[in-house]
């Protein structure tokens, strides 16, 4: 790197400030305010982040807990004290809870650029490989909202790369990649396969140069490595992690009870017919069905369509723009082929080996393809694009015209693509996909706040998801308080316990309606005709979301 003439090295460096001013761009505009509003997740990381700076404890009143229970989902636990450091910053708002993560997806630009030089020794592939991810929709929608998964990306890059750089150099920066490591595994579910598998998966490529170190490092490594290794294992096995699991398996979706289903008929007819070789091995074989099932939701996530493409109204989508670039298909194909073909085997299995470990989590959960739960793919996508873009080039460059028009057309496809996916992204998500980013909650509290003292009691349907945790974070509400008057009873979704100030959180009947100096706030189909709200809370569409109506003691 260091025998780069003058001018390569000038244009290199130009190109790295472009990449970094440009992943800076993508995800600071209009930061945090696109997308429209905080998700319930994203209140929650705020909520208990607020409550471990002001009385060290999270909304249930457990001390700086390793789990938080949150949503009776119990999330892991680096985002939430990230955000506790970003409010001490920056103040409660927002941008406080956003802020990890945008920062540290541009930092995971940076971090992509260095990772790939040390890999393949070539700044061009390195540079192509950071302007890539610093322009990709899939990292750009992650690094705008407050997401667990990408500060997990950042320390699972960070990890690698210490690894990479701490061998090479025989130095105590191996020691910080295990710890790296260690915090991807706390920072998002899926991690917890991905992270220690790409770990086994460097110590098996890197293993002479492991058994080369001195004692010390060795020394200091296994025991780094075993103690966060039986923290996770015990963690793996505790009822919070159980229950997580189980609230995303795979195996309790309704699909996947119809494929039981369906094979059961399978293996009575085939038993009627006395079949009995095939009913036992394809129908009668649970191990056959969930096989057959985790297979298809792994190989799902390799899907164009999933990659490329987006026509559902999903929240982890910008409308009419997939994860992905079209334009960045050839380069992937290319770039497969390169990889095999010009490169070391070591870095070959290194990237293909990612890009495989990657989808195992959302094998075996539900709602799939997933795009967050699939995240880590990101990085050999992008390195692999990065080769092919480089690699093509390089056969081109001897006939100087068709390389200037290679790079001519690539730099407009770039451009072109990513101003309509950021034109897409700003303009018509926050209109189209209001619903999916529950908008109003934020309006909802402010009203609510300013007429509360009018009125004994204001209940709130639960059908508003989690709509406590929107009035704690927007209303600001004393965690100290908060906690003297019991904290939250549970996150579950229908928790009917939950109150707070004048604050009740729980359905309501027809009936219910009649009763005065009472507000009721609930989704417009949870209030029968005749009643006539005094506040309605729109979506960006202009459909109404929120309905606010005064109980009436005529009804």
């Amino acid at each position: 790197m260091f025998g780069m003439n003058k001018y390569k090295t000038k244009l290199f460096g130009v190109g790295i400030g472009i990449a970094l001013v440009t992943a800076v761009f993508f995800r600071f505009f209009h930061f945090p305010t696109n997308p429209p509003s905080l998700n319930w997740d994203e209140v929650a990381f705020g909520y208990n982040a607020y409550s471990i700076l002001k009385t060290g404890r999270d909304e249930y009143g457990v001390r700086l807990p390793l789990y938080f229970r949150s949503l009776d989902d119990f999330k892991l636990p680096v985002y939430t004290y990230l955000t506790t450091v970003s409010i001490a910053l920056f103040g409660y708002n927002d941008f406080s809870v956003r802020f990890p993560s945008a920062c540290l997806g541009v930092l995971t630009v940076v971090l992509v650029g260095v990772l790939t030089w040390m890999l393949f020794k070539n700044r061009w592939i390195a540079l192509s490989a950071a302007g890539t991810l610093a322009i990709l929709p899939w990292n750009i929608q992650f690094s705008r909202m407050a997401a667990e998964a990408n500060v997990g990306l950042f320390f699972l890059v960070l990890g690698a790369t210490l690894f990479v750089y701490g061998i090479k150099k025989k130095n105590w920066l191996l020691l910080l990649s295990v710890i790296s490591f260690g915090l991807s595994v706390y920072s998002y579910l899926a991690f917890r396969i991905v992270s220690p598998l790409i770990g086994l998966l460097l110590i098996f490529l890197y293993r002479k140069e492991l058994l080369s170190l001195d004692n010390m490092y060795r020394v200091g490594l296994t025991v780094v490595a075993l103690l966060i290794g039986t923290l996770l294992i015990r963690d793996t096995f505790s009822s919070s992690v159980h229950i997580r699991l189980k609230a995303t398996s795979v195996f309790n979706t309704q699909e996947a009870l119809d494929i039981f289903k369906h094979k059961q008929k399978e293996m009575f007819y085939d038993a009627k017919l006395k079949i009995n070789l095939t009913r036992r091995i394809f129908h009668d074989n649970k191990i056959f069905t969930s096989a057959d099932i985790i297979i298809r939701a792994y190989l799902m996530h390799f899907s164009p369509t999933f990659l490329f493409f987006d026509y559902d109204q999903k929240q982890h989508h910008t409308p009419f723009v997939g994860l992905c670039y079209i334009f960045m298909i050839p380069f992937i194909l290319t770039g497969v082929y390169f990889l095999i073909r010009n490169y070391k085997k070591r870095e070959v299995l290194l990237i293909l080996g990612w890009l495989i470990i990657a989808p195992i989590p959302a094998s075996v959960t539900w709602d799939i393809p997933h795009a967050i739960r699939v995240y880590a793919m990101v990085i050999p996508i992008v390195i692999i694009t990065a080769i092919g873009i480089y690699n093509l080039y390089s056969l081109f460059k001897i006939q100087r015209k068709i390389a200037i028009i290679y790079l001519a057309g690539l730099g407009f496809f770039a451009v072109c693509s990513s101003y309509y996916y950021f034109h897409q992204y700003m303009i018509h998500l926050p209109v189209e996909r209001s619903h999916e980013w529950v908008y109003g909650r934020k309006e909802m509290t402010d009203y609510l706040e300013a007429n509360k003292k009018n009125y004994d009691r204001i209940i709130l349907s639960t059908s508003l998801e989690w709509s406590y945790i929107f009035l704690l974070y927007y209303s600001k509400y004393d965690p100290a308080i908060y906690l003297t008057q019991g904290g939250t009873k549970s996150g579950s979704w229908e928790e009917e316990e939950n109150k707070f100030d004048t604050y009740e959180f729980h359905k309501f009947r027809a009936e219910d309606l009649r009763t005065v100096r009472t507000l009721f706030v609930g989704t417009p189909d949870e209030f029968i005709k005749t009643v006539v709200p005094m506040h309605i809370i729109y979506y960006l569409d202009g459909k109404p979301a929120i309905y606010i109506a005064e109980g009436d003691g005529k009804l």
